[in-house]
């Protein structure tokens, strides 16, 4: 890991971009998710749950994915890290 030993905000917030894209950790985005960024999605979760959401993406140098609950959000919780019995795009937002 060398370079991202004690990687700070600040630190980060100094790399150029090409650096950050270097550097950037992609594992914490979820491998169901990642293609349908920017999208509402159904998902029937590890549970047999049905939910809806838009799929997002935090920032940073590792970023994970977001289940974000509408348009107007801000943000969400972090998506479940199991595998989805299922997902399904409705439509790109």
């Amino acid at each position: 890991m060398g370079e991202l030993d004690g990687m700070t905000q600040a630190r980060w917030d100094s790399l150029s971009h090409q650096d950050r894209e270097r550097l950037r950790d992609l594992s914490g985005l979820h491998p169901q998710l990642k293609q349908w960024q920017g999208w509402r999605v159904e998902v029937v979760d590890a549970d047999g749950e049905t939910r809806r959401f838009i799929v997002g993406q935090s920032t940073g140098w590792r970023p994970c994915t977001l289940e974000i609950s509408r348009r107007s959000a801000h943000g969400g919780p972090q998506a479940d890290s199991r595998p989805f019995k299922s997902v399904k795009p409705l439509y790109k937002r």
